[in-house]
């Protein structure tokens, strides 16, 4: 492809000479050449706009926030990038968003608040009555975010304070904050742009009775004056830890006057009679339409940790390659820290992480950005509703899991990579701080997995079942299918009696069934002895978790996550790619069985010394194994230098000349400090300090 040119030789070619395989070409299966065109555009536009330009100058907060906001606004004036919000190929949804994540995550996740969760949300739950405030997105006149979490409650919705009370006299809503708890809190785009905020509150008629929680789009600042107006406070949250190109704010609503048609009416509207009325019966299906949004954004944040954790380990495995350190003795040679096995325990789990992480993204965007077409243009699929019911089981496990394999691998990296790791430039502490909200925000983690434990355990009494014939499982994503054969897998113990056996990739499917169905049984197990013992259903499932139902949703998304890499894996016709793809995969799937190696021993499936040792000896041979094809996995994965950002990762691997020009170049690193006076003449002046 005449995109994808030769590197320059340079420090890399030793390792790059080693591959076992043709890293354009992987390249181009990993993505296809129209993505690969694609994200070259977005690239050239973003280095055509200075505003776009990385910079490790060190900016004020609100410096930062002017930054993104102009940022911001550069991306919106993109025909490319326009991509992102049109009903288009699905596939250049996922391939634009991974582009800007690896730019710019802050600026990133600022955009799609406002340019994709704000609007889709009042085109999704609005209607006809909403077509002005639709109409004022499009034309840029308005900016929004999305306020749900409130200071006192953030995963538990139910119990959120924010009210709208429907006025009658007024025809309107009268929205209302009893206490600083139930102020809107975390509001990205809040804090100092959003002129208009989708609302959840809870909705009370004129005769105080409850009706659920409900969505309104809200005027929180003046269009002219960029003011509050009377009735409602709006705030920054200040500095955080990460994504500081986020302006995340909070509301807070006194006796705040807002007209009938602030309602997102789709789902539930008032009538002439100032009565609530619902396309829903059930209660339960209403709030999990009012939450329907969150399942995307759960989809986004796996996708920014995969983003997160493949650039943290492109720069290490590529600084790896060029680091020499220590020899042989009687050597004059010193040897790439890529050679040593511990280094490369280090990171190539890691760096198999990176593409299965990659490909389960692009799974899971484009088929929910999919789901989303279909439904918008009035054909959703016949079992629409269990796939969204599956697709919240997948998305509540997989963006925690990412998350955590983020936080591990990035923090594994920077270590890798030693001092050098620890500057700025080398981009390891902007990975690790912007990628920490990853495992909070759209659900705090642990409390977010519950929700997928909670589906799988509905499955336990079809499969426990004592007598009778095993009922047959099937989802819409097939990622509970093999609970068909439940009593067969429980039956199993593992034969597993040479290297080549444990890295084999049906072999590693059916250890992970085995697991999950052993997690299931024992979940529901002691589920049913908390109830016996005395425990109400609240502490029963809450008294579950550790050991249980949180290790069994972990377990059953790492299942998943293989099954969708080996079915991606059969459509690649290159043998070389398959090769090195099955590598990966078989990496990533022991060093992870690893961990659950106590329950494999536990339930029997695991015996003796040598399964144990098995494992062991076979992610070290597959770490030994990928070492020389590393680099070129890198090349295939990695973006242009501009956008990966690091003076330890760049392509050339001319490290220690960026790092020069880094350090020589930097504001102020070769002037004396303002204050030197105080460094010679310390004593004399501590007393005006």
């Amino acid at each position: 492809m005449e995109l994808l040119k030769s590197f320059k030789p340079g420090p890399l070619d030793h390792y790059r000479r080693l591959a076992s395989f043709d890293w354009k070409k992987l390249k181009v299966f990993l993505e296809t050449e129209d993505i690969i065109r694609y994200k070259h555009e977005i690239v050239q536009f973003l280095k055509a706009n200075p505003i776009c330009y990385p910079s490790y100058k060190e900016q004020s907060l609100d410096e930062t926030r002017h930054i993104a906001l102009m940022r911001m606004k550069c991306l919106q004036t993109s025909e490319i990038i326009k991509y992102v919000n049109m009903v288009d190929n699905p596939l250049k949804l996922w391939a634009c968003y991974e582009t800007l994540f690896q730019w710019d995550f802050g600026t990133t996740v600022k955009y799609s608040l406002d340019s994709g969760m704000f609007p889709n949300v009042v085109r999704n739950l609005g209607t006809d009555v909403h077509y002005d405030i639709v109409q004022q997105i499009e034309d840029r006149k308005i900016v929004g975010c999305f306020a749900l979490t409130e200071i006192g409650h953030g995963s538990n919705v139910s119990s959120m304070q924010t009210k709208a009370t429907f006025d009658k006299e007024r025809n309107g809503f009268v929205l209302h904050s009893p206490s600083f708890e139930a102020a809107k809190c975390w509001s990205g785009v809040l804090g100092q742009c959003a002129t208009h905020a989708v609302v959840y509150a809870q909705l009370y008629t004129a005769d105080g009775k409850h009706h659920g929680l409900q969505q309104f789009v809200v005027q929180v600042r003046d269009a002219d004056t960029h003011l509050a107006p009377p009735g409602v406070v709006v705030a920054d949250m200040g500095a955080k830890v990460g994504l500081n190109a986020i302006d995340n704010g909070l509301v807070i609503f006194n006796n705040y006057f807002v007209p009938k048609s602030a309602l997102l009416n789709r789902n539930g509207d008032i009538n002439e009679n100032g009565e609530y009325v619902s396309r829903f019966k059930d209660k339960s299906k209403q709030k999990g339409a009012a939450l329907s949004a969150l399942s995307s954004g759960r989809i986004s944040i796996t996708n920014m940790a995969a983003v997160a954790s493949g650039q943290a380990v492109m720069i290490a495995v590529r600084y790896a390659a060029v680091r020499k350190q220590f020899g042989p003795e009687g050597s004059n040679e010193e040897v790439p820290i890529l050679e040593y096995q511990t280094h490369q325990h280090r990171l190539l789990p890691y760096l198999a992480g990176a593409v299965i992480f990659k490909a389960f993204s692009r799974y899971l965007v484009t088929d929910n950005f999919q789901n989303s077409i279909d439904t918008l243009l009035g054909n959703p699929r016949a079992d629409a509703n269990e796939r969204g019911m599956e697709m919240h089981a997948i998305s509540s496990a997989c963006k925690p899991v990412a998350g955590w394999w983020a936080k591990e691998a990035i923090q594994e990296c920077r270590e890798a990579c030693a001092g050098h790791g620890y500057l700025k430039a080398a981009r390891f502490g902007e990975l690790r701080n912007d990628n920490d909200a990853n495992c909070t925000y759209e659900g705090e983690n642990h409390v977010l997995i519950q929700q997928t434990s909670n589906w799988l355990l509905k499955y336990a009494p079809v499969v426990l079942q004592n007598g009778g014939q095993q009922q047959r499982v099937t989802t819409p994503y097939e990622s509970l299918n093999f609970l068909t054969n439940f009593k067969e897998i429980m039956g199993m113990k593992c034969n597993v009696e040479s290297i080549a056996q444990m890295s084999a990739p049906e072999q590693i499917l059916h250890m992970y069934q085995w697991l999950v169905c052993y997690l299931l049984k024992i979940s529901h197990e002691k589920h049913e002895r908390n109830l016996q013992c005395g425990k109400d259903a609240f502490w029963a499932k809450n008294d579950n978790q550790v050991y249980y139902n949180r290790t069994l949703a972990v377990a059953y998304i790492q299942h998943f996550i293989l099954y969708r890499f080996l079915t991606f894996i059969n459509e690649c016709e290159e043998p070389s790619l398959r090769v090195v793809l099955t590598k990966i995969f078989s990496l990533y799937a022991l060093f992870n069985l690893e961990r659950h190696s106590s329950f494999l021993y536990q339930g029997g499936y695991f015996h003796g010394e040598k399964h144990n040792q098995l494992l062991q000896d076979s992610i070290l041979l597959l770490c030994k194994e990928l070492k020389d094809d590393a680099v070129a996995v890198v090349d295939a994965i990695a973006p242009d230098d501009f956008i990966l950002n690091s003076i330890l990762g760049n392509s050339d691997g001319q490290v220690y000349e960026h790092l020069k020009n880094s350090i020589f170049q930097g504001e102020g690193n070769l002037t004396r400090p303002k204050w030197w006076h105080d460094i010679i003449h310390n004593k004399h002046n501590t007393s005006k300090l």
